[in-house]
């Protein structure tokens, strides 16, 4: 019978750190592996094409876990989108965070530290493949968010890490408007539900 080892709860928080980072650096590189033998098995395929389609692809994908964190009658739907970016980021390594804005129906995620650029040269994809396949991502997400919830997010790119910038920063903006949309929608339902026409 063995004795029970006393465990370090630190030194297991570290090794779990150590191995949660090597497995971000892996499913980096496999990306980038990934789009390698695309591009070899179909050489008349442009980098940015494929880059493109494949992040459009994880964004339908990322855009379905949004939708069951997100609730358009609380205040904070906005926000809560930007959260839902925030959360994604840091899964995947990056260092990120919300900063509100003192406008009202405006947020802005912020990234101050990102592995992605640093794979995509080490793996011979442009700079700007990288900035355009993030922005091809959350754009479709938030495609994907206004046509389930009838909103009008928008999502523009003011800064970014591989062209040049100190950060990565995206602005997201949502008009009132799918406020009275969803009032309506509610009222009606509301009138379905209890033998309204």
């Amino acid at each position: 019978m063995m004795a029970d080892k006393e465990v370090d709860p630190e030194k297991e928080l570290r090794t779990l750190l150590v191995k949660f980072d090597a497995l971000g650096n892996i499913t980096r590189a496999t990306w980038y592996e990934f789009r390698q033998a695309a591009l070899d098995l179909a050489p008349q395929l442009k980098p940015m094409d494929l880059a493109l389609h494949a992040w459009e692809v994880v964004g339908h994908d990322t855009s379905k876990a949004y939708v069951n964190s997100l609730d358009l009658s609380k205040p904070t739907f906005l926000e809560d989108i930007a959260r839902l970016i925030v959360q994604s980021s840091t899964m995947m390594g990056e260092t990120a965070r919300l900063v509100k804005s003192k406008k009202p129906n405006e947020v802005f995620v912020e990234w101050d530290r990102c592995p992605w650029p640093e794979f995509a040269r080490k793996y011979g994809a442009t700079m700007e493949e990288d900035v355009l396949g993030c922005d091809m991502w959350f754009q479709t997400v938030i495609k994907d968010i206004n046509e389930i919830f009838g909103t009008d997010v928008k999502l523009e790119t003011t800064a970014a890490i591989p062209r040049g910038d100190k950060t990565c920063t995206r602005r997201l903006t949502m008009s009132d408007k799918h406020k009275k949309r969803h009032e309506k929608h509610m009222a009606e339902a509301a009138g379905k539900k209890h033998g309204g026409r």
